[in-house]
């Protein structure tokens, strides 16, 4: 449980930076807000094209197989976004990216349903949170450590010089200790799907699936589309330096390890239809008065989203998980491709900020907020003890 806890701390480094890295993108190769929205584009797209192919894996060679697998390819990735940093190519970061996000889409289709399925049934969701506490403690950190290292590093220096470069071979140098670490250990595994598992027809005639799946993709697509406007907001509007707003980032992220936490210690006794509307409503309310405020009050409030956006997820793929158990892994790999709404929808706001205006594009977040409450009136109404 504790290795698999790692790897949950891994990816939401790995994901917080590569949210961050935006700004240092735009900043450092001269790019349009768009063109630097690329790194999140193929990071988010990524997932889409290698979740099922994971999923079919799993069906072979098992969960504990793809898990090494997965951080391989995360290992291998991380490398190759340090060389082409320093080789100052654009490009070439492009390219890397898209196998640290392969690498990071394998760990969450295998690491979700893997610790789930080792949970008793009456703990999988609050074992899931709190793996996911421990996965936003990753995400609190690495916003943090990104502006410590822009803010001591020498200012005008060459692409070979810069701290970033770094960063990633310190990822790459600790996705292989835990390759290591699931070799000596012989972490345990769970027994495979069926082979059935992996028909397609098995979404499609789910429709209870087939909301989750949305309800990700709403989910994913408004958290990192608030992560990624959050820093511009607060440079823009706050007059906040670079570095500090993204050191502010970290307080976002840290609303997640907070509320993850607590309601992983408590998830089995407060249900989760409750918390589930009340989280995605409040937050829905901040970004409407961030919106109106348009000023520092207002970049506090999006920071404070992340506290809502919580419980969020891992009540959407829990509840989905138990519901459909005897597809744990094409579950999974469907809800992690639905992840590719972190590629879309942070896409629409950036071309909502250049072609309209920064404040009236947080009108898209509140929307799609709407819409995960309607999921949970929908879907968990019938939780409610």
């Amino acid at each position: 449980m504790a290795l698999l806890g790692t790897v949950f701390f891994l990816w939401g480094n790995i994901t917080t930076i590569n949210s961050v890295l935006i700004i240092f993108f735009y900043q450092y190769f001269h790019l349009s807000w768009q063109q630097s929205i690329l790194i999140t584009v193929i990071f988010y797209t990524a997932p889409f094209l290698t979740c099922l192919p994971c999923s079919a894996l799993i069906e072979r060679r098992g969960y504990r197989a793809v898990l090494l697998l997965s951080l391989m390819l995360s290992t291998v990735g991380c490398l190759a976004l340090t060389l082409a940093i320093r080789q100052d190519s654009f490009i070439l970061s492009l390219m890397a990216m898209f196998i640290v996000a392969t690498g990071v889409a394998a760990m969450q289709v295998v690491a979700s349903p893997y610790l789930t399925l080792l949970s008793a049934p009456r703990k999988r969701i609050g074992n899931l949170c709190l793996a996911s506490a421990v996965n936003s403690l990753g995400t609190t950190l690495a916003p943090v450590l990104v502006a410590l290292l822009l803010e001591f590093s020498p200012p005008n220096t060459l692409a070979r010089e810069e701290p970033i470069s770094t960063l990633w071979l310190w990822l790459s140098c600790f996705s292989a200790a835990l390759i290591v670490g699931v070799i000596l250990l012989r972490l345990p595994d769970v027994p495979r799907p069926e082979k059935a598992a992996s028909n397609l027809q098995k979404i499609w005639k789910n429709n209870g699936l087939l909301f989750s799946v949305t309800a990700i993709f709403i989910y994913v697509g408004v958290e990192v589309t608030l992560a990624t406007s959050l820093v511009k907001y607060l440079i823009t509007i706050g007059g906040w330096s670079t570095t500090f707003a993204m050191s502010l980032a970290a307080f976002y992220w840290g609303g997640a390890l907070t509320g993850r936490f607590l309601y992983g210690m408590f998830a089995d006794r407060i249900g989760n239809y409750y918390p589930f509307i009340i989280a995605s409503c409040v937050c829905a309310t901040a970004v409407i008065i961030a919106m109106c405020l348009n000023n520092v009050t207002g970049g506090y409030l999006l920071i404070l989203t992340g506290l809502g956006n919580s419980i969020l997820y891992p009540i959407i793929f829990g509840h989905t998980i138990n519901k459909t158990p005897a597809i744990a892994n094409i579950s999974a790999a469907a809800m992690v491709m639905a992840g590719i709404g972190g590629a879309v929808i942070p896409w629409l706001q950036a071309v909502c900020i250049d072609s309209i205006s920064l404040r009236v594009s947080f009108a898209l977040p509140v929307v799609l907020y709407l819409m995960l409450a309607l999921w949970g009136q929908l879907n968990l109404r019938s939780t409610v003890p």
